[in-house]
């Protein structure tokens, strides 16, 4: 029981001071965050497009399909993010 009571008291303080845990987004460069955004948005295109080519025997339909959409996909996201 005294255990309890030592890490709720530990709870408490820490939320009365705003103890700010974990990495902030703060410190982060939104040029950063914009690049690994396209980049991701695009490996998840290509890899989709490529599993769709391979299971619909369709080699480069699927692939550029999806590269399109990931690409618009990641720049309407950066847009709502950075631009308005």
């Amino acid at each position: 029981m005294k255990k309890i009571d030592e890490l709720q008291e530990k709870i408490d303080k820490l939320k009365s001071n705003n103890v700010k845990t974990g990495v902030s987004k703060k410190n982060s460069s939104p040029i950063i965050d914009i690049a690994a955004e396209l980049v991701a948005g695009v490996l998840v295109g290509v890899i989709i497009g490529l599993m769709m080519d391979n299971l619909f025997a369709s080699k480069p339909l699927f692939l550029i399909i999806c590269i399109i959409l990931a690409v618009v996909a990641a720049f309407r996201s950066i847009w709502k993010k950075y631009i308005k």
